[in-house]
C-alpha cells in the first residue's frame, strides 16, 4: 500500500526564516543568472531577476511582467509529480515610494506570481492540476534589526535595503509558501487496492467474536455487558 503523505502548511514564522535566505541568494558556480524578457517601463530590456535594485526600482515606479521557465526555481518544481521544465511561470512586479508618518519614503514592492503544477492528490494517490497564485507586499527599512522588530507585527513582508535583492529566490519561497495543505481533486476514489483492505479490515472487526461472550458460554451465564443473574 502507497503511503499517503499529508502536507502541512509551514508555521507563522516561516516568512521571518526565508527572508535571511532571500538577502544571501547561492549562485553555483561556473553558472550566469538567466535573465527573462520582460516588458520594463513600456519598453522590452534584459531584466536579471535574480539582482533587482529595488530601491531604484521604487523611485521610479516601474512594473515589470514576465514569464520564467519552471526549471528556473528548483524547489517548486520538486513538488512536481510530473517532469514539467518548460512550465511557464508568471510573474509581475510593481514599486513605488510611501511615506511614513515622520516624512521618510520607504520602498514598497509588490510580487505577484502564477503557475500549474501537477501535485499528488491525498486520496487517490494521482496527479491533480493544481493552481498556484501568490500576491504579496513587500516593505523595505534600514537595517536587519528593523526589518525584524517590524516583522511581526506587519502584514507585509518587511526585509532590510542591503543591496540588489534576488526576486526569484524570492517568487519561489511564497510559491512554495502558497501551496495547499492536501491537494485533492473535486471527486475521486482512494486506489481500489488501499479500498479492499480498508473494507475487509472492517468487516474482520465486525465478525469477529466477543471472547467475554465465549467464556460466559462455557460457565453457563451472561456475557458481560448483559442481564445480571439473580
Amino acid at each position: 500500500m502507497r503511503a499517503i503523505v499529508i502536507r502541512f502548511a509551514p508555521r507563522s514564522g516561516a516568512r521571518s526564516a526565508l527572508a535571511a535566505l532571500r538577502r544571501h541568494p547561492c549562485e553555483c558556480p561556473g553558472r550566469h543568472p538567466r535573465t527573462a524578457t520582460i516588458t520594463l517601463g513600456g519598453m522590452d530590456k534584459s531584466f536579471n531577476l535574480k539582482r533587482l535594485d529595488v530601491k531604484a526600482f521604487a523611485q521610479a515606479g516601474e512594473d515589470a511582467t514576465g514569464t520564467t521557465p519552471l526549471a528556473d526555481f528548483p524547489r517548486l518544481a520538486e513538488e512536481s509529480v510530473r517532469p514539467a521544465p518548460a512550465q511557464p511561470v508568471h510573474w509581475r512586479l510593481h514599486g513605488e515610494l510611501r511615506h511614513t508618518a515622520a516624512g521618510d519614503a520607504q520602498p514598497w514592492l509588490l510580487a505577484e506570481a502564477s503557475t500549474r503544477l501537477p501535485l499528488q492528490c491525498q486520496r487517490c494517490l494521482e496527479p491533480v492540476d493544481t493552481p498556484i497564485e501568490t500576491h504579496q507586499w513587500f516593505r523595505f527599512v534600514a537595517t536587519e534589526e528593523q526589518a525584524e522588530q517590524e516583522d511581526e507585527l506587519a502584514d507585509e513582508d518587511v526585509l532590510a535595503l542591503d543591496g540588489p535583492l534576488n526576486m526569484q529566490q524570492v517568487i519561489e519561497d511564497d510559491m512554495l509558501l502558497a501551496l495547499p495543505e492536501v491537494p485533492l481533486h473535486d471527486n475521486c476514489q482512494p486506489p481500489a487496492a488501499l479500498q479492499q483492505e480498508t473494507e475487509g479490515f472492517a468487516e474482520a472487526g465486525s465478525t469477529r467474536r466477543n471472547p467475554f461472550a465465549q467464556l460466559a458460554g462455557l460457565r453457563g451465564g451472561p456475557a458481560r455487558g448483559g442481564e445480571n443473574a439473580d
